[in-house]
């Protein structure tokens, strides 16, 4: 088990950057004259010897096979590396819906599906794979690729990247079986292209070809180094109680949210701004106080995120579960839109679904 001294040196190499990046349709351009003074050698130890610091990214991976068809995965990660805590989101099949999530907090970590936490348990270990995976990349291209090389910088997705490649090369490894007999496998490493950013160390874009057909493509679509994580990002329990099959219906008609409801401490939460505007509030955020203001005729809301007590029309009330920001949005308990915009709520348990109706 990893103490506290080792998770803060774990990490991706990252460096501070001052605002979220949208990194989205750009192409790779050369890279200015001159770059080419810096060797390979001095490259890999600049990009190992970037600091970890915490971030938000999304990326999607497209795999195509030897018969040429194609697969794309998309993730969600969070990582806080100097606090040991992560969380990943994956989806296989390009339904935008969540089937795995894998979170890791200090020493403890849980792997979840369908909203139920499974049987499988992950530790500080697993931590430490996931949060150097952009140095095992490039581990993996100076150690197991053909005549690893520096190509240069170039500008990928509106950022400055390092370009290194590897060529492909056979693969004879050695394994045990099951029977104790000593093996070897005959297989092929693919070609490989990666693409580190020059001020964080992160890899934003890697490709492999294999020689015998298909190969993989891995991009980063988004990222933040200033990301402001929510008070359930890496909490188990609030994670395993997040469900698909919580629906929620206005005036009879079924509603979909970017951020779907969640179970915290037996109650079920759900995103205030959807739903508010939807019943004709307005809403006005303030990033400074951390707070919601709500107004809808002559009736005036007022919140803070963590804080059980809100005002409503100017009396105090008081939340079973505290307002709380869930994947960047805005988390409320249901029961407090009916007393808050005067709407009605009830729950219908064999549907598992929450009826509001606007008065």
């Amino acid at each position: 088990m990893l103490n506290k001294r080792k998770w803060m040196s774990a990490g991706l190499g990252l460096a501070l950057l001052t605002m979220a990046l949208p990194l989205n349709g750009a192409t790779a351009a050369p890279a200015a004259a001159g770059t080419g003074a810096l060797t390979l050698e001095q490259v890999a130890k600049e990009i190992e010897g970037k600091k970890p610091l915490p971030f938000y990214v999304e990326w999607k991976e497209t795999r195509t096979l030897e018969d040429g068809t194609s697969k794309v995965v998309s993730y969600k990660e969070w990582q806080d590396a100097p606090n040991a805590r992560y969380r990943s989101e994956v989806n296989y099949d390009g339904s935008g819906k969540t089937m795995s999530t894998s979170i890791i907090n200090g020493d403890d970590g849980v792997f979840i599906t369908e909203g139920k936490t499974s049987g499988v348990k992950l530790n500080g270990m697993e931590w430490y794979s996931y949060s150097n995976i952009s140095k095992q990349k490039l581990k993996s291209l100076l150690e197991d690729n053909e005549a690893p090389v520096f190509k240069g910088e170039e500008t990928l997705l509106g950022r400055t990247a390092y370009h290194l490649s590897g060529a492909s090369k056979p693969s004879n490894r050695k394994f045990t079986d099951a029977q104790g007999i000593e093996r070897v496998e005959n297989g092929v490493i693919p070609a490989s292209e990666k693409w580190f950013d020059k001020e964080t160390g992160i890899l934003l874009k890697e490709t492999t070809t294999d020689p015998r057909g298909g190969g993989s493509e891995s991009i980063v679509t988004s990222v933040d180094f200033t990301p402001v994580f929510g008070s359930d990002t890496f909490s188990f329990e609030a994670s395993a109680g997040s469900t698909d099959a919580i629906k929620v219906t206005i005036d009879g008609t079924a509603q979909s949210f970017e951020q779907p409801p969640v179970i915290v401490e037996g109650s079920t939460l759900v995103p205030l701004r959807a739903i508010f505007e939807k019943l004709g509030a307005t809403i006005d955020w303030n990033e400074k106080e951390q707070s919601v203001t709500a107004k809808k005729g002559t009736t005036t809301v007022y919140l803070k995120i963590g804080d059980k007590h809100v005002t409503v029309g100017g009396s105090a009330k008081t939340l079973e579960v505290p307002a709380q920001i869930v994947n960047g949005h805005t988390m409320v308990p249901v029961r407090f839109i009916g007393e808050a915009l005067g709407a009605e709520v009830k729950w219908e348990p064999s549907s598992q679904t929450v009826i509001i109706t606007n008065k």
